[in-house]
Parts: C-alpha cells; structure tokens; sequence
C-alpha cells in the first residue's frame, strides 16, 4: 500500500515508518518538524525509499496535498507533552494542533476518498480509574474524563474522529505510554535514562505510586499495522496489560538495576502536580481477540532503550537541555 505517516518523523510515527518500511510498503511522512524531531529528520536516518514531506497538519491545503494518491493513512502529529500543554496560550496551541489537525486530516482523506485510515489516540481521553480497566465504549462524549489540556484536546479530537465512522473506514486506536529509542527526553522514562547516563540522579515524583501500563513501541506499532491490513474500523484499545501493574517507582528501580547502580540514584521529589492521575489503564480484550499480544517483554524492552539511548548520545545530547528547562522551578528537593 500507498501510506501517509503523519508525525512519521516524530517517537512513535518514525518506529511505524520502519515496520511499515520492512513490510515493502511505500510510505509518504507529513511532518512540521518541531522541536519534538530535533527539527530534523534524524529519527528517519537509514530507512531508504521514504517520501518526507515538511507540512503543517494545521493547514489544510497541506493535508490535501499530502493525501494525494493515497491508499491508507495512520495519523500520528501531535502535540504530547503534558506540561508543555499548561497555560492558558499553551492550552489554545494545543487544541489548534490535536483538534483542528485531526479535523484537517479526516476531512482530505475524506475527499480523497482514502480506503483505510487510522487514527492514534490515547488511553488519557478516559482519564484514571481507581480500580477495574475502561473498555472502549466508556469514552463519554467531550472532555470531562480527561485531566490535563493535552488529554483534553486528544479526548476531543477522538470525538471528531468517531464522528467520522460510516464517513470514513476509519480505525481509532487507544494505545497505553509508549516507550522506546528516540523518544525525546522530555517524557519521563526517556529523561531517567539520559539522566543516569549523565550521572545524575533520577527524580521520580511524589512516592512514585503512579501506574501507567507501560508499552513497548515496537509491540504498539505491531498492532497497529495488524488494524491497518486488516482494515479494521472502529475504536480498539492498545495496552501491554502489566502484570503486577507497574508503578513509577518500579520503573525507576528496574533502570537502575539494569544500568547496575544503586538504588541512591533514584530522588523522590514533591509532585509538583497535585492532582497528579494516580492510574490509567485499560480493558485490551477487543485487541486481544483480533489475535495481538505483546511479544516484548517489560525487562527486555527496557534494556533495548537503555542501549540504544547509550550508544546515540549525540541524539540525545542535542535535546536533553532544552527538555530540562521544562522542570527548572518544578522539582524541588523535600525542605527547599
């Protein structure tokens, strides 16, 4: 097939390109080129035979351009960063780009009558849930489950997107954190890492009793693409299910064992948010039954990060100071 990545240049959308790459398909990558690729189409480097395209999903001539002669798209731009959507100008941004970028998108794949489209979500449109899982069907219309501005405006564009079924063959995906090379250390895991590469410490806020169900981006991309051949349409839940659930603190523990050093390197600093979202997670049985499972595990995929973030410093080293600013006045030590 013909496929559009949108954010192929990004995480999440550059690890697609390579399974959709070593899949023989052809693919087309839309993307702005923030701050979030390095501004640059270095999370791409060594895949041959790609078409990048530097284009805003915001305008729409853009994203009917970039649909053109089109078999399938899978919609990954986004903005993502929690913090970076606090504000009130940063909450406006957010919302021009989630929403209005997805509605962009939707509605040149309409007119281009593009046979398969997915839609990348995320399990933040629920909102935490104390104790059970959420099924696909507990989504309510709006954005009142979710917490933060940047939930709030993916729960919003995840609205316009299910407007879209019978319009479009259209599949949305609800996937839990993604992890894995080349995510940009201002998301949690990947700045742990940098930060005991540096030989700093890791602050890990409040007591670290969040739980977030924790996936391997590979493992995430994999069930993507089983949707997309499939042609599957409507809303499905992505989730490595961890079993015990994994807390924050855990994962910090579980870096440090790798990396082989003590526990010390692990701070734990006041929540600077303290509505903090305690629990995501979600019910994976409609996936599951599509015959998808995680191939990774947790340890595994750790340790494949791990390596990878060791052995491409300069990546992360052009990146890691600007992600540090995000924090400075944040994180404060107890008694400070």
């Amino acid at each position: 097939m013909k496929v559009l990545v949108t954010g192929g240049a990004g995480f999440m959308g550059s690890a697609m390109v390579r399974k959709l790459v070593k899949e023989n398909h052809q693919v087309r990558v839309l993307d702005k080129l923030t701050y979030a690729t390095g501004c640059s189409w270095d999370n791409l480097d060594g895949i041959e035979g790609i078409e990048k395209i530097q284009g805003d999903i915001g305008s729409m001539r853009d994203c009917v351009s970039a649909t053109e002669g089109m078999e399938a798209v899978i919609h990954f731009a986004a903005e993502s960063h929690v913090t970076r959507s606090e504000g009130e100008e940063a909450t406006r941004f957010f919302f021009r780009v989630n929403v209005d970028g997805t509605r962009n998108i939707l509605q040149a794949s309409t007119l281009r009558r593009i046979p398969r489209v997915t839609y990348i979500s995320t399990d933040e449109v629920y909102g935490p849930i104390e104790t059970g899982y959420f099924k696909e069907g507990d989504k309510r219309w709006g954005d009142q489950q979710a917490s933060s501005a940047y939930a709030k405006s993916k729960s919003k564009a995840d609205d316009i997107a299910i407007s879209y079924l019978g319009i479009l063959p259209i599949a949305i995906v609800r996937p839990t954190n993604n992890f894995g090379p080349r995510q940009h250390p201002e998301k949690a895991l990947p700045r742990w890492i940098c930060r005991l590469l540096m030989g700093q410490k890791i602050p890990v806020w409040g007591k670290g009793e969040q739980i977030r169900d924790w996936l391997y981006v590979e493992d995430c991309c994999e069930a993507i693409y089983q949707l997309l051949s499939e042609g599957a349409e409507g809303v499905y839940n992505i989730g490595a299910n961890n079993q015990p659930e994994i807390t924050n603190r855990r994962m910090a523990e579980m870096l440090v064992e790798i990396y082989g050093v003590a526990y010390d390197r692990i701070e734990f600093v006041p929540d600077p948010r303290p509505a903090h979202d305690f629990r995501y997670s979600v019910n994976t049985d409609k996936i599951f039954d599509q015959g998808w499972s995680p191939r990774w595990s947790l340890k595994s995929a750790l340790e494949v990060t791990l390596d990878w973030y060791a052995k491409n410093r300069p990546w992360w080293e052009r990146r890691i100071g600007e992600a540090e600013t995000l924090y400075v006045g944040e994180e404060m030590k107890d008694g400070d």
